[in-house]
């Protein structure tokens, strides 16, 4: 065996005592890769609930202010509808009171006047 043949057996023989002693190592990255895999395809399907559950949530958010706008436009009407029924209101009263201060005057008028007659008397 010469010199070379000898380096090259001992290189060979180093190689795989390392390559031995790198088989542990080896299978434990795989060993991690396949549970990281498994982690990655856990939040991805976390992720794709969370997806689910934004759209739901921007659905509520959009009845929400939907519910929010009718009931803003609901008081508007109220307030005018109230507003109107204050002013139907003040206008009876003064009908009434009008048409109060009407008979009176009507009532005055229609009593009997005491004659000139009798006055004299």
């Amino acid at each position: 065996m010469t010199m070379g043949e000898l380096r090259d057996s001992r290189e060979a023989v180093r190689w795989l005592e390392e390559g031995q002693r790198q088989l542990p190592v080896l299978a434990g990255l795989v060993h991690e890769n396949e549970r990281l895999r498994g982690r990655l395809e856990m939040s991805e399907s976390e992720c794709e609930k969370l997806r689910g559950l934004v759209y739901e949530v921007e659905q509520l958010r959009d009845r929400s202010e939907t519910a929010e706008r009718l009931g803003d436009r609901l008081r508007e009407q109220l307030n005018s509808a109230e507003a109107e029924l204050e002013r139907q209101n003040r206008e009876r009263t003064e009908l009434a009171e009008r048409l109060t201060d009407f008979m009176n005057d009507v009532l005055v008028r229609l009593r009997p006047r005491p004659s000139v007659a009798a006055e004299a008397a």
